[in-house]
């Protein structure tokens, strides 16, 4: 019955719409400078030429081109706006179901007005706005042959951890958003969702380190919002990429993205399959010390290597429909799966007066794989010329499982065999249901634009950890590790934004609520934790032209660092019976009070200086399991807090037409305060800083050659420190086929420098660890763009749940 009835309206509705687009017309233009360069993401207004009525809204794409469809018969306005330059508008009469000639908008520059900073043209190009700074990825070399992962790693600001691969700005927390869409995962699940997502599906990656009131308190950074390419145009277009290459390993993509768009209904999707064969490699040496005396009583020596194998299926699909000129429907489905098998070959030696004991051979069989389902609905409804509101309802589902055997042989000096050891397997699966709701309101009032809104968040978390122990060739339930642990939050927020102008200052003042009630129980222990707290956080900006072309800004915010779900997880991760980590259910979120202050020189170089103060950082520390054991385990904990000073440069070059080069520096002060610590000094602190260099070679044939590279200095984090390195990448792309046809081929850390070396020094344990990732690779990719290219941009979808999907870590 319903079914019939579905089908039904279906063709009702398809019979009507050619009548109801027969009345109307499709306006097509461009928004160029004077100089005929487009102007990219422009604002246009499509208004009632008799009271100025707003009809519809759009945004240019990177060519500057847009389109309006489903308008009436009538006399309208047609006005362009992009900050920096002067605005336009064009009288226009539409007749019903004649088309106009498409309409060329040329926007005059304004340069007492302050508003975006071109940092530079080069590519990759970096642009600086008050509060955030954007990289261009899709006309650089950036453009193809690196997963999202990898591009993000070369962003001015990112640190990403090689072992843990989470994601920091500025060296604090960040939220991590595609298309204004948290991913729902965690560090580990998140960096396999990104390095599925190929670099030649981006567009553009902003980093917000002053986002306002309007978005998630989230992230003591600020937020990373990855953009994606959603160009839809009448008709059909679309891509397909195969990408292949490595060194001692391989690694494969295979990517197909379609679009249709006829009428008011837009329809893309996309596919990406992703392959990597990867080896890690871990050198560590520990030393146990008789407690405050510095004497050594055991040292283990181990060594490790993990080849691993990864499939990732990487699945979305979106609908736009503007049902009415005011009236806009979207629908955003995405879908993830991973599969990943791996095999680590340890083994760690015991000495004891510097003679050795004995040593343990420990050989780890693990086989992972996550599911994540994701759907966004929004309507945004045009009130009236001066309001809008916007509702958006996301919900999400993760689910991961891991399951682990771990066999460990215990080997004499003399190389005999004194037992078989513990023998362990678990199964670890994971369940997490987040469900959000948002609702704003805007208005321009005369003075200034008013915003308004509120958001629900649910979030219910399952963990089942099972641990079995292999006695007398019987697998028999590990009651010391096996636990079940579950989490439900419930976070209600509200907030109000003001923006205007006071002569030449620009400014931004914001305050938001959250309400946060959420309960932790550990079913092993019978045991309970329940937070409930109100938090209140403030936001201003102020922006100001000094001179000619160069610009002033002040950034002040208040944020929060909520504990991931995974990290109140009391679970204990093996990785070999002397260590192991363990979260921690009684964490308490950091709260962060963070200023900036930027200066743009001659819309080219941007300095940033900021101070930060954050409370209960939240940090993994490794210690020993108890005074005199042999057992280090890392847990998660609040470190009493941390005070950052920091200073960034943005600095770029022409030496010559066909040569550009885009430098930046980033630089910061660190002390964290150890006093809750037990074996700690009371402070770890030091000096760090990154450099990171672009090259851009341009020949007249067509060809393009880069050089980039950076260099990391020592830094402290938490109760360690982070020893420097550095690391060189080469790239090279050509088109043909009239552009239709793309080559690029990468060489990534071609000197082999790339590893991570991190020191502890506590009264009782010192440790030395060195990583080696899958970071040097060959990749070849081929790209080949179907359909008409000379598109409009799509409308992106929010997503409310951006605040809770990050945090599944």
């Amino acid at each position: 019955m319903w079914t019939r009835t579905a089908i039904c309206l279906f063709f009702l509705l398809w019979k009507t719409l050619p009548t109801v687009q027969a009345q109307v017309v499709e306006l097509r233009g461009t928004v160029t400078t004077t100089s005929r360069q487009p102007v990219e993401f422009a604002t246009v207004l499509l208004l009632r030429a008799q009271d100025s009525t707003s009809v519809q809204t759009t945004v240019a794409d990177a060519n500057g081109a847009f389109f309006l469809p489903g308008v009436a018969p009538g006399a309208y306005r047609v006005r362009a706006m992009f900050i920096g330059l002067v605005p336009k508008t064009l009288l226009l009469e539409v007749r019903a179901g004649e088309a106009p000639a498409p309409i060329e908008l040329q926007l005059l520059a304004a340069p007492q007005q302050l508003g975006e900073v071109q940092v530079t043209a080069n590519r990759p190009r970096i642009t600086q706005l008050p509060d955030r700074l954007v990289m261009d990825v899709a006309s650089g070399p950036l453009a193809a042959g690196y997963t999202a992962l990898e591009v993000l790693e070369k962003a001015p600001g990112i640190y990403i951890d090689p072992r843990s691969e989470s994601i920091s700005l500025n060296g604090k927390g960040a939220i991590i958003i595609v298309d204004g869409k948290r991913t729902y995962m965690s560090g580990t699940d998140l960096a396999v969702f990104l390095k599925g997502l190929a670099s030649q599906e981006l567009q553009k990656v902003e980093l917000i380190t002053s986002p306002g009131a309007k978005y998630d308190a989230e992230g003591s950074g600020g937020i990373v919002n990855i953009i994606t390419k959603k160009n839809l145009l009448n008709g059909t277009k679309g891509s397909l990429t195969l990408g292949a290459g490595g060194t001692t390993n391989s690694r494969q993509t295979v990517g197909i993205s379609l679009n249709h768009k006829h009428g008011a209904v837009a329809l893309y999707s996309g596919y990406t399959l992703s392959g990597r064969q990867t080896s890690v490699s871990d050198v560590s040496q520990t030393d146990y010390l008789a407690g405050g005396e510095g004497r050594i009583v055991a040292t283990h020596l181990t060594t490790a290597g993990s080849p691993t194998e990864q499939l990732s299926h990487n699945l979305k699909a979106g609908l736009d429909w503007q049902l009415t000129p005011k009236t806009a429907l979207n629908l955003y489905l995405r879908g993830l799966r991973t599969d990943r098998s791996s095999t680590t070959d340890a083994s760690t030696r015991l000495l004891r007066a510097a003679a050795p004991d004995s040593t343990l051979a420990s050989f780890t069989t693990a086989d992972y794989y996550s599911t994540q389902y994701a759907g966004n609905l929004g309507l945004r409804q045009q009130l009236d010329s001066i309001s809008t509101l916007t509702a958006d309802l996301d919900y999400s589902n993760y689910q991961s499982a891991g399951d682990n055997r771990i066999s460990n042989t215990f080997l004499t000096s003399q190389g005999n065999v004194p037992s078989l050891g513990v023998q362990l397997r678990n199964h670890l699966p994971t369940t997490i249901n987040i469900l959000a709701g948002q609702m704003d309101y805007e208005r321009r009032l005369p003075s200034g634009t008013m915003a308004l809104g509120a958001k629900h968040s649910y979030v219910n978390s399952a963990n089942d950890a099972r641990y079995e122990l292999l006695r007398e060739s019987t697998w028999q339930n590990d009651a010391t590790r096996t636990n079940f642990f579950t989490y439900q939050e419930n976070i209600t927020a509200a907030y109000a934004t003001y923006a205007g102008k006071l002569r030449h200052l620009e400014y931004r003042l914001g305050l938001r609520a959250e309400h946060t009630a959420s309960t932790g129980y550990l079913l092993t222990t019978d045991k309970e934790n329940v937070r409930d707290y109100t938090s209140l956080f403030p936001s201003v900006l102020l922006s100001q032209a000094v001179g000619k072309n160069n610009y002033l800004s002040l950034a002040y915010a208040r944020r929060i660092q909520r504990p991931g779900y995974q990290s109140l997880n009391p679970f204990i991760y093996f990785q070999d019976v002397y260590t192991y980590s363990q979260g921690n259910p009684f964490l308490r979120p950091e709260y962060t009070h963070a200023l900036d202050l930027t200066y743009t020189l001659k819309s080219a170089f941007v300095f940033v200086g900021g101070y930060s103060q954050t409370a209960d950082v939240i940090s993994w520390v490794t210690q020993r399991e108890s005074p005199g054991s042999l057992v280090t385990q890392t847990r998660a904990q609040n470190l009493d807090r941390q005070q950052r000073w920091t200073l960034s440069v943005t600095a770029p070059f022409t030496p010559w037409k066909w040569w550009t080069i885009n430098n930046s520096l980033n630089t910061s002060y660190t002390t964290y305060f150890l006093r809750s610590v037990p074996n700690a000094p009371r402070t770890v602190q030091g000096v760090a800083g990154v450099y990171s260099i672009s090259n851009d070679f341009a020949h007249k044939s067509g060809w393009h050659l880069s050089l980039s590279g950076y260099f990391q200095s020592a830094m402290p984090s938490g109760a360690s420190r982070v020893q420097g390195q550095y690391s060189a990448n080469v790239g090279v792309q050509k088109k043909f086929m009239q552009d239709r046809l793309a080559l690029r081929a990468v060489y990534n850390d071609v000197l082999r420098t790339a590893r991570a070396v991190s020191i502890l020094e506590l009264d009782n344990l010192r440790s030395r660890d060195t990583y080696r990732w899958d970071s040097n690779f060959f990749l070849v990719t081929l790209s080949y763009q179907l359909g008409n290219q000379k598109v409009k941009a799509a409308n992106k979808n929010r997503n409310v749940t951006q605040d809770e999907e990050g945090r599944i870590r």
